[in-house]
């Protein structure tokens, strides 16, 4: 072989040896990095993160939930891991978990998962542009992203129509009691400015008498309460479980005031459904009952528990 056509053959060759390791670097540096992969193995240490768990299908993952965690009924079945207050360390641990999910405003207990080496991630539960966010956040997680979109779709649905309905009609002046105590007015704390729930009372409607209260859950006196003069309290005081005396007589503390336009049109409304305050994955049931309460002539229909009539998204494609 002449020396011309070896020296041609070994520059093909170092030409072929070039490409491929060009060829090779560019994939490598085309590489798409691997997705993360889902968690299987959730504990949720808030109830509205529970709720929200279940109603994106998504439960079978849940290895253990917090003491409050009680709806859907599902729920109460699951291992109790504490809660914020007080969580089980040893059941944190023990459980496995491949991600905690805990409220952001649990700043102890996400230093003490990161003390544990354990990994977690926080979620807002204020407003209500906190509370999609975190369906639309656990939709990601869980890989539930359609059944997310619609939960949050169902109430954007639920509040244009309402406010196209309430269209015209005056507000109604309300003030919403959290708690207090039993057996006498005392002690007694409301829904103020920057919680959803006094924004779904404004889109409801309702024009919260405290809603200019700095704090979002403000303790206030019943001079207060008789000050404001509400045309409608909900006092949501007592939680599911409750007797029907109990109830009654909760209402019946409010007769102490006579002088409210509440207690004189009877819009004293004791709520039963402890669900309603769930800053969870059913905010347009949440709206469509306390716009029944504030405006019954214009949505006379009682809400049903939307968490008893759950069903799991994900068997109901067929």
């Amino acid at each position: 072989m002449r020396a011309s056509a070896v020296k041609i053959l070994l520059i093909s060759v170092l030409l072929l040896i070039h490409a491929g390791c060009a060829t090779d670097g560019n994939e490598e540096a085309q590489q798409v990095p691997e997705e993360p992969a889902l968690p299987e193995r959730i504990i949720s240490m808030s109830p509205n993160l529970t709720q929200i768990i279940y109603a994106l299908g998504a439960e079978d993952r849940l290895v253990g939930v917090d003491e409050y965690s009680i709806y859907p009924a599902g729920a109460a079945e699951l291992p109790r891991i504490g809660n914020y207050l007080d969580p089980d360390l040893e059941a944190l641990v023990v459980a496995r978990a491949d991600i905690v999910l805990v409220v952001d405003t649990d700043e102890l207990m996400a230093q003490m998962l990161s003390g544990l080496g354990l990994e977690y991630e926080n979620f807002g539960n204020d407003t209500i542009e906190d509370i999609l966010a975190s369906i639309e956040r656990l939709g990601e997680l869980t890989g539930r992203e359609d059944r997310a979109s619609e939960l949050i779709e169902n109430f954007d649905e639920t509040r244009r129509e309402i406010e196209t309905a309430l269209d015209g009609v005056p507000d109604i002046r309300v003030a919403l009691v959290v708690g207090r105590n039993i057996g006498r007015l005392q002690d007694i704390y409301v829904s103020g400015g920057g919680n959803f729930l006094g924004e779904l009372l404004e889109i409801a409607g309702g024009e919260n008498v405290f809603a200019s209260e700095i704090l979002a859950w403000p303790q206030v006196g019943v001079e207060a309460i008789v000050g404001a003069d509400p045309d409608v309290i909900i006092d949501s005081t007592l939680s599911k479980g409750a007797s029907d005396g109990e109830f009654d007589a909760l209402r019946d503390d409010w007769n102490d005031l006579p002088s409210l336009h509440a207690v004189q049109n009877d819009r004293i409304i004791v709520p039963r459904e402890g669900w309603f305050q769930i800053p969870g994955a059913y905010l347009d049931s949440t709206l469509r009952l306390i716009v029944h309460w504030l405006h019954p002539e214009i949505f006379p229909e009682n809400v049903v528990d939307p968490n008893r009539e759950w069903s799991n998204p994900a068997n109901n494609n067929g």
